[in-house]
């Protein structure tokens, strides 16, 4: 009977087996999958356990054909990338989870990219610049995209692993355009580090856009981490921005800014919920680096309907709401329109056409029309639940039997 027991257990656990690097180069390799590469009917690649020690567990270069990658997790010790993505299209990411990587996922001169309900813990890289002096340096990040368009990075969770290892950067895009992060969660995006000048420093970013344009960020909620008293020696922010015509609007700030003084805030030193690089001019129009609101809508907030432009929640910040619609009368900072309340109090009925930006991308109308809650569980999510519950059920038979004997 336990001899049975035992071989059942095993069972349960195939889904979950191990494997080494996988590498696809060109659609070719990509036959050997699941599927038949369509829209339709992707190929998959999926329910793997994958160690990333001293390889990076998946590598797919070259290739157009459509590709859906889930169930998988990935650890590693801080050395490698989970998944690198090199000039390929058409791949969708869903319901994985990587941990302790060098890059959670790297993508490189690549189009058409979703990564969602994914959950990326403690991936960053650091070595020392210089032991003798006592000065370290720390990269890497959960999401990594450099000259990539057409990003869609949507209802994921950026957290710590420990204390010592967090996401260094939840998002980082180098030359990114026309992409959307939406409905994500980031907690505690730093990383402190000894330094031969301070003693110890501190960086990081929820998002770090470099040279990017045309991008949408929406609906997140990004928590700042403490200060811990080293605002005086730190780059971190919830926002970084170098680039143009981005546009920001319902993000929940939370967490308290830090810093010395008003001039080195302005020059990015600090605990900081926004940073605008000093290589552009701020300005509150469509060609400006970053557009802090939404443009004009119709929205529902309490039992009312109003119509207006929507900023962002600053938990910081209060002001007053004399009209009652839910945006305070006073600008906070780079925001005319910030919030009295955290965003998910406010319901977009549709877009006024003459506020339309044409600009850029069009995927926020189908995100923030209430079309798709960060909350609401995927078909996948729900897949996981049936296959948890499963192996509980299985699991209660099983100890029945190894008492039985």
């Amino acid at each position: 009977m336990r001899v049975l027991v035992i071989f059942l257990v095993m069972l349960l656990f195939l889904p979950l087996a191990s494997a080494a690097q996988l590498t696809f180069v060109g659609d070719e390799s990509l036959k050997e999958l699941p599927g038949s590469g369509t829209p339709g009917d992707p190929y998959l690649l999926g329910n793997l356990f994958i160690n990333a020690t001293n390889d990076t567990a998946i590598l797919i270069k070259n290739t157009s054909a459509f590709l859906l990658i889930k169930n998988v997790s990935i650890v590693g010790e801080n050395k490698r990338p989970g998944i690198i993505l090199e000039n390929v299209k058409n791949v969708r990411i869903e319901n994985i989870r990587i941990v302790r990587c060098s890059y959670g996922i790297k993508i490189i001169n690549s189009e058409n990219i979703t990564i969602a309900n994914s959950t990326f813990k403690g991936n960053l890289y650091c070595y020392w610049k210089s032991k003798f002096a006592g000065d370290a340096d720390c990269k890497g990040g959960a999401i990594f995209a450099d000259y990539s368009r057409n990003l869609h990075i949507i209802n994921n969770s950026f957290v710590p692993h420990s204390y010592l290892f967090s996401n260094i950067y939840g998002v980082y895009l180098i030359m990114v355009k026309n992409s959307t992060i939406y409905g994500n969660r980031f907690v505690s995006s730093v990383k402190c580090f000894p330094s031969a000048a301070f003693g110890g420093y501190c960086k990081g970013a929820a998002v770090y856009l470099d040279r990017s344009s045309g991008n949408e960020i929406i609906r997140n909620t990004i928590y700042l981490p403490s200060s811990g008293g080293m605002e005086y020696a730190a780059e971190v922010y919830g926002l970084y921005i170098w680039g143009q015509k981005n546009r920001i609007f319902l993000n929940d700030f939370y967490g308290l800014e830090a810093f010395t003084s008003e001039d080195e805030a302005r020059r990015g030193v600090g605990f900081l919920y926004v940073h605008i690089s000093p290589f552009v001019k701020m300005e509150q129009s469509s060609e400006a680096p970053a557009v802090f609101n939404s443009p004009k809508v119709i929205y529902r907030f309490g039992n009312e309907t109003f119509e207006g432009f929507l900023g962002n929640y600053w938990d910081s910040y209060s002001g007053s709401d004399e009209n009652g619609d839910g945006v305070i009368e006073q600008p906070f900072k780079v925001d005319k329109y910030p919030l009295i309340f955290p965003s998910e109090n406010y319901e977009i009925v549709g877009p006024v056409k003459e506020g339309l930006n044409t600009t850029t991308s069009s995927t926020w109308s189908s995100l923030v029309l209430n079309t798709s809650s960060p909350s609401a569980p995927s078909p996948q999510e729900e897949e996981n639940l049936t296959y948890v519950s499963l192996l509980v059920a299985i699991g209660l038979v099983l100890i029945i039997l190894w008492r039985r004997k």
